[in-house]
């Protein structure tokens, strides 16, 4: 995304963009459906409501499905990693939170912190504030 930025454990975290047009079609739906709500009663106040409720789970949906299949994405993506770099023995016995955290360690520190993360169960935010040697990961969604 950018050359000119770093990443590091104090700037890694990823937003999603608030204003999606999803999000302001259910901001704009949900502000119809109180006025009409606060004016009468009748068959618009039910699409309004129907509307509302539909682009609120088909945002919440398509998130969760993004989130997974990111995460698979990482799974397969620490898998191969972790083989290239002999520790494949070790795969199985990281949780999905640690395999997350470890993909921002360089390839030199990776033995360490994943033999680290095994023993002593660190969590997540211990991983990443255990790499030396940040590696950005601009392409999230």
């Amino acid at each position: 995304m950018s050359a000119q930025r770093t990443q590091s454990y104090a700037s890694h975290t990823h937003r999603p963009m608030l204003f999606s047009a999803a999000f302001v079609a259910t901001i704009v739906a949900f502000a119809f459906f109180i006025q009409e709500l606060l004016r009468f009663r009748g068959p618009l106040m039910y699409g309004l409501v129907s509307l509302t409720v539909a682009v609120m789970c088909v945002t919440l949906i398509s998130r969760r499905y993004i989130v997974r299949l990111q995460d698979r994405i990482i799974r397969l993506e620490m898998q191969v990693r972790l083989a290239r770099l002999g520790l494949q023995a070790s795969y199985p016995r990281l949780t999905m939170r640690q395999l997350v955290a470890l993909r921002f360690a360089s390839d030199a520190e990776m033995a360490a912190l994943v033999n680290r993360a095994i023993s002593e169960n660190l969590s997540s935010k211990q991983i990443k504030q255990a790499v030396t040697d940040w590696q950005a990961d601009w392409h999230r969604t």
